[in-house]
């Protein structure tokens, strides 16, 4: 191992020595940029220091407390030095600010946090790995925490590399394993030690599956391909096939607020162990963190009849840690500035009860979050028959919409009325301008006139256009009933839908009346003018 950490080390000091030559071209973000050369450095430090602990015969036997949370390490530290290589390579065709914005972008995206925050989050880690290796006092919760930040954080980096390979990839796909830092030997067949970690309460008796209860499945051998643990669910959004983690991998373009609304926190009830208990019968879709990874939301969905859930794990401050856990059809957002409010109804039914507030670093973040919500309540069975939101998030203004599409299902003949045909359905066209941020989207749904008309609302696919229609070659008119645009990057809420598009690959809407498409059309051009 100490070949992987002497690498690592000078992998780190070669990164600083490249961002000091941002210094001079970058002056606007050199107190930023000198930050992260500190850190850099510091982490180099830390790994010499504890590959000279660890050689030490004396510590030997005390290595294997500490072992695999040193493979952990490495292997996100290797994750991220890569990228951060790969964004420095764009120097032989971009200026040194705009590379440096892509690489506090780029970081910011993967897990919430900036680079400079990453970095310090390993240095501590790996400074508290030398002390629990030298025998000195080490607070275990504090340790365990930053274990978890780090595992959540190389799950995303394994999936994204994962995904990365498969595009790339011309032959058989192989399958899905850890990938090892280039620098690391090959492991061991069995782990030697599991450090310890702070045992869980007892599992609260009610109030976890109250509305869709599990009976507990029967105790399985160590090493059952459906054994679960507390550290890792047996499941993850790359095992399933589902719209939802796709929205999140693709990088959107930031908007950011004006207004910063309530920070993150969640208030529903403790339910110790829940995260366990959810890897028994659901599959983990999406892992959002907020405040910095203080708190991480969790998006489940059971695929057996498409139920969803949500879990909250508060990280920090430590003393109020803690898992909350509830059926997504429970919870209603409400938009205050740029936070999202997920309220339940009180136990008379008259009013709503907030249950976690979530801070969005941008519009569109908030916008893919709050349209998968949507679309994830719609998609439960159980939500027929029941109340759903309000889909006018608040803050956004309606610029353009028109006809709803009904499907009326009497003995008449089916009787429609739409804006556009989008994929040979019928859907209503809206564009969205939001009065904080500026950001201006469109969305596209369908309605079912059944049991609840409120269902209509639910998103099919959104897109933001904030930045394109500032080019007049955007958009264009392909005849009366059709508008054509140059770029339209659909997030898509569903798996039954495919993009509609023009005999050569154009992004087309079609129409169903001209004057829709006219209005349409000019509504776009004066956007553009207010910008």
């Amino acid at each position: 191992m100490s070949t992987s950490l002497i690498a690592e080390a000078e992998n780190a000091q070669d990164i600083a020595e490249a961002f000091t030559r941002f210094l001079d071209p970058a002056r606007g973000w050199a107190a930023e940029i000198t930050g992260l050369i500190a850190e850099l450095y510091a982490i180099s430090s830390a790994l010499r220091d504890l590959n000279s602990t660890a050689a030490e015969p004396r510590y030997y036997r005390d290595y294997n407390l500490i072992r695999e949370d040193v493979r952990l390490i490495l292997y996100s530290l290797n994750y991220t030095f890569e990228d951060v290589f790969r964004l420095l390579g764009r120097l032989d065709r971009l200026s040194y600010g705009q590379v440096w914005l892509e690489i506090m972008e780029f970081f910011q995206l993967e897990s919430g946090n900036t680079l400079c925050r990453r970095l310090e989050l390993y240095k501590i880690f790996l400074q508290d790995l030398s002390r629990v290796l030298e025998g000195v006092p080490t607070d275990v919760r504090t340790l365990d925490e930053l274990q978890l930040r780090i595992d959540i954080l190389l799950e995303k980096q394994e999936v994204r590399h994962e995904d990365s390979f498969r595009r790339m990839s011309l032959g058989p796909q192989r399958s899905f394993e850890r990938r090892r830092p280039t620098h690391c030997p090959p492991e061991s067949p069995s782990r030697s030690y599991v450090r310890r970690r702070p045992p869980h309460r007892p599992m609260a008796s009610d109030g976890f599956f109250e509305e869709d209860y599990i009976p507990p499945r029967a105790p399985e051998p160590p090493g059952s391909p459906t054994a679960t643990t507390f550290s890792h669910s047996s499941t993850n959004s790359s095992a399933i096939i589902h719209w939802a983690p796709a929205l999140f991998e693709q990088p959107p373009s930031i908007t950011q607020f004006v207004t910063t609304g309530q920070a993150s926190k969640c208030v529903g009830p403790d339910l110790p162990g829940a995260s366990a208990r959810l890897s028994q019968e659901y599959d983990r879709l999406l892992d959002l963190p907020f405040e910095n990874g203080d708190l991480i939301v969790r998006l489940y969905i059971r695929q057996s009849d498409f139920r969803a859930r949500i879990h909250c794990r508060l990280l920090r401050p430590s003393q109020l840690r803690k898992e909350c856990c509830l059926p997504l059809i429970s919870l209603q957002a409400v938009r205050s500035k740029s936070s999202l409010q997920l309220c339940r109804s009180s136990r008379s039914g008259r009013s709503l009860e907030l249950w976690a507030c979530l801070r969005f670093p941008s519009y569109e973040r908030m916008i893919l979050f709050y349209c998968t919500f949507l679309a994830l309540k719609a998609q439960d069975p159980s939500s027929l028959g029941r109340e759903m939101d309000n889909h006018e998030l608040r803050g956004e203004t309606e610029e353009f919409g028109g006809s709803e599409v009904f499907r009326v299902y009497t003995v008449a003949p089916l009787t429609l009325f739409s804006k556009i045909v989008d994929d040979h359905y019928h859907h209503a066209l809206r564009i969205y301008k939001d009065q904080d941020s500026g950001g201006i989207r469109l969305q596209v749904t369908a309605f079912f006139l059944i049991a609840a008309p409120t269902r209509g609302r639910t998103p099919v696919w959104t897109a933001f256009i904030t930045h394109q229609i500032r080019s007049t070659r955007w958009m264009r008119r392909a005849g009366q009933w059709t508008i054509q645009l140059a770029d339209l990057h659909r997030y898509i809420f569903t798996t039954e839908y495919a993009p509609q598009l023009g005999p050569e690959g154009q992004h087309e809407l079609s129409f169903i009346r001209s004057t829709d498409a006219k209005d349409f059309y000019e509504t776009i051009l004066l956007l553009a003018k207010e910008r």
